[in-house]
């Protein structure tokens, strides 16, 4: 597929269907108030949640208010909201939110708390937003269009683009593997992408999903595995959150899933490495931080982890017993994952004490520089090289300075795209 920052998807899940439609440049707008047109609606609600930009939300509000009259829904915050949680990732149930919305044709201009409102126009202005909820099918919606301006995704904070690639990372472990090399050579801790390349992931989270919900579209099976780790970061969030950056719940809620699967002893190999690996190039958080609470974290994890967990049994492929992806976690097993992190974290900090005292860095060397993770031991669970299928995905290869990945979808993987990501 040639690299551009123009995309068209359509994701399927039984009656119902959304557009992806990726856009850049201002003459866009145009399109978008085409679009907007062709809902027919009598009556336009704006919904936003207070991390859109002004501009944006104006923009929209004109292009909807040039054909049917429009009032705009503000989101009220929610207690013990902080801004890490709203930039992080936050878990919600948009359904709570629509309860309260006047009658008419919802469109959501905003991050994942908007997107996560059932509405028939999504309009994602932050990365994590446009790769989870500004893509899901909402019931009762049955069509709905999302709408993303990757130019301004690629402008906005890194802070906001690198708790989004955070999603992305979670649609590699759990669905993708095969994307895994591609991915690991764009990642870098300063989160800056330009808008092709945010294009590529967006097309990757899509494709992922469609592939799932095609055939799950109550998402009560395979597709659990587009939450991995969903529960474990609100856990996380309601806990720690005002001492963590954005999206480092949600990182931290893909490890602790990790090291969950790790003490029952159901992964057939360590998939630890592979998280951490990915994480760490991204900048996020690896480890808990110092004076966690791990009762208190315990605690909440068995509150929000009901009736059980989505584990991996390998890199994107779901633990499964007796038919069931949920796997039932108790408080002990909860608490001594969330100490193997805060173990993991004392022995770093101690490590790197030691290095850094009886080390000397030559400038230009590999030492000095800060984007390179270092390989683990064969015995830690490394993901093999060369191939490696899964049910969506075929073998990263480099072409020049590209990386083309194969994705198959359908029944029988039968249709097949070619996509490039930048090297």
């Amino acid at each position: 597929m040639r690299r551009t920052a123009r995309l068209d998807r359509r994701i399927q899940a039984g009656a119902a269907h959304l557009t992806l439609a990726v856009r850049e440049g201002e003459h866009s707008w145009g399109e978008l108030g085409e679009l907007i047109a062709g809902f027919e609606a009598r009556r336009f609600v704006l919904v936003t949640d207070g991390t859109a930009p002004r501009g944006q939300v104006a923009r929209v509000r004109s292009l909807a208010g040039a054909r049917a009259p429009t009032v705009l829904h503000e989101l009220r915050a929610r207690p013990g909201t902080t801004a890490a949680a709203t930039y992080g990732g936050a878990a919600t149930d948009g359904r709570a939110d629509a309860e309260a919305l006047p009658g008419g044709t919802v469109i959501a201009v905003g991050g994942e708390r908007a997107c996560a409102v059932p509405a028939a126009v999504r309009v994602p202005t932050d990365l994590a937003a446009a790769c989870g909820p500004a893509l899901t099918l909402h019931r009762p919606v049955p069509a709905a269009l999302a709408w993303v301006r990757s130019d301004l995704l690629a402008a906005g904070p890194a802070a906001r683009t690198r708790a989004g690639l955070v999603a992305v990372v979670r649609h590699v472990l759990a669905v993708c593997p095969a994307h895994g090399p591609a991915l690991a050579g764009l990642l870098t801790p300063g989160a800056r992408h330009d808008a092709r390349t945010l294009t590529a992931l967006l097309a990757l989270c899509a494709d992922a999903r469609s592939a799932l919900v095609g055939f799950d579209p109550d998402e009560t099976g395979p597709a659990l595995a587009l939450g991995y780790g969903r529960s474990l970061a609100a856990a996380v969030r309601a806990t720690l959150g005002p001492a963590l950056a954005p999206g480092d719940a949600d990182a931290l809620g893909l490890l602790l899933a990790a090291a969950v699967a790790a003490r029952l002893g159901l992964a057939a190999r360590p998939t630890g490495w592979a998280h951490r690996d990915l994480l760490a190039r991204n900048g996020s958080a690896t480890a808990l931080p110092a004076g966690a609470d791990l009762d208190r974290l315990a605690a909440a994890a068995v509150a929000t982890t009901r009736p059980g967990l989505l584990l991996l049994a390998d890199l994107g492929r779901p633990y499964c017993a007796d038919g069931r992806l949920l796997t039932p976690v108790d408080g002990a097993v909860l608490r001594a994952a969330a100490g193997d992190l805060a173990d993991r974290a004392d022995r770093a900090n101690r490590v790197d004490q030691a290095d850094r005292a009886g080390r000397v860095t030559v400038p230009h060397s590999r030492a000095a520089r800060t984007d390179l993770v270092a390989p683990p031991d064969r015995e830690d669970g490394r993901p093999a090289a060369g191939r490696e299928q899964d049910g969506t995905g075929s073998p990263c290869g480099r072409d020049g300075g590209r990386s083309s990945v194969e994705t198959r979808s359908g029944p029988a993987g039968t249709a097949v795209q070619q996509k490039e990501f930048p090297s």
